[in-house]
């Protein structure tokens, strides 16, 4: 018999989920576990299968509605249709393959910064919480912190270690990506400002895109590393809580609680950032995933029997990751300034429009439904379940 693992949730750590149920919490079948109020350990069984809420449904229809409107009345769905119709499978079966190495490297660098902070764990684990985080960035329009949060809460359920620690794993591996993103857009641009003579509005629109994707690097950074800035933030939101909610709740307990976790956060990214050589495996594990995520774009381009520029796959490439950063990632409206900023670069419209739409495939539908029964045969249990008196076991990850 496989061993199972069971996962107890303390009463104090409760509320670095609370982002993360928001995002499901609208299921009226799901309910939202709390410890018992006579022990100090509450325990947790397996929730019931997570389905996708009206208000998912609603954002993907819009989506859809968005992108064949924007087909049928811009570009046309018969030059899609037939330019879609040559894909050679060869190629694109390629694009599913780079995929799941992409994702399997960048479970690998989180792991590899775990391990730096001397948490230990196995590939499986990690490699099940990054597809179960990355159902929840397919499905909620945000900066792209919803799926991390959600996975570092998991392996914190699952591993019983400090969540502070983890979640200062899942920051650094963010400021890893971002500036990956950052060294793709200038590349980028660069080769096309040598190779090409591009207007003005698009150098100003990438510049811009640029400058901000640096000040959010910034912001993240500072805050990681100034404990004096994270405490002032919390002073305010312990003031806006104590306003908005009045008697409905203990602001004395819950800063108590948020000071222990930013404690163990900042202690977390001080012995990784003390140690540069430590961080030599994960950046490189990172670069990888960085190169199999981009060959889809390629590949897709390949199969179109298409040659693809670089420095045009770079920068469009880098200007949707960075869009995504800022919460710019619904349904339809990514395929549109994906396709569009092709266009604008010089590739033709069909080709544009067909190479996005198989790429979204990829990297968007595939995902979802991989990341939604990942999560529905784990990941729903350490987020909500019903309160129970005694131990519920997990799906064994092991």
């Amino acid at each position: 018999m496989r061993p199972r693992l069971y996962v107890h949730l303390s009463k104090w750590q409760v509320w670095t989920a609370s982002l993360v149920i928001m995002t499901v919490k609208s299921n009226k079948h799901l309910t939202v576990f709390s410890p018992s109020p006579t022990r100090g350990n509450g325990c947790m069984s397996v929730a019931p299968k997570p389905r996708l809420t009206r208000r998912i449904l609603l954002f993907i229809g819009i989506g859809l509605a968005v992108l064949a409107i924007y087909l049928y009345y811009f570009i046309g769905t018969v030059n899609v249709v037939d330019v879609i119709k040559h894909t050679k499978l060869l190629w694109y079966t390629s694009a599913f393959v780079a995929f799941l190495a992409s994702v399997l490297f960048y479970a690998l660098a989180w792991q590899s910064l775990l391990r730096n902070l001397d948490i230990k764990t196995k590939i499986r684990e990690v490699l099940l919480f990054t597809w179960a985080g990355m159902f929840f960035d397919s499905v909620v329009p945000d900066p792209g912190w919803s799926g991390d949060l959600s996975k570092a809460y998991m392996l914190s359920k699952a591993s019983c270690q400090e969540p502070g620690r983890i979640i200062a794993s899942v920051v650094s591996q963010k400021v890893i990506v971002a500036a990956v993103t950052i060294g793709s857009l200038i590349f980028g641009l660069v080769l096309l400002t040598l190779n090409y003579t591009p207007s003005s509005n698009v150098l100003l629109f990438i510049t811009v895109v640029l400058l901000l994707t640096v000040f959010s690097l910034f912001m993240i950074v500072y805050l990681s590393t100034n404990e004096k800035a994270t405490g002032k933030i919390l002073g305010w939101i312990t003031r806006a809580g104590c306003f908005l909610l009045r008697d409905h709740w203990d602001p004395q307990d819950f800063r108590e609680r948020a000071e222990q976790l930013l404690k163990k956060f900042h202690e977390g990214i001080r012995t990784l950032s003390s140690n540069p050589k430590a961080l030599v495996r994960p950046i490189s594990l990172s670069l990888l995933a960085w190169g199999f995520d981009i060959s889809i774009i390629f590949l897709t381009f390949a199969s179109l029997g298409y040659s693809a520029p670089v420095d045009k796959v770079l920068i469009v490439y880098a200007l949707t990751g960075s869009l995504q950063s800022f919460g710019v990632s619904f349904l339809g409206f990514t395929e549109i300034i994906v396709s569009g900023s092709y266009a604008i670069l010089g590739i033709p419209v069909a080709i544009s429009v067909s190479a996005t739409i198989l790429t979204r495939v990829v990297t968007l539908w595939f995902k979802l439904i991989v990341s939604y029964f990942v999560f529905q045969w784990a990941g729903i249990g350490l987020l909500l379940g019903k309160g129970q008196e005694t131990k519920a076991p997990l799906p064994s990850i092991s």
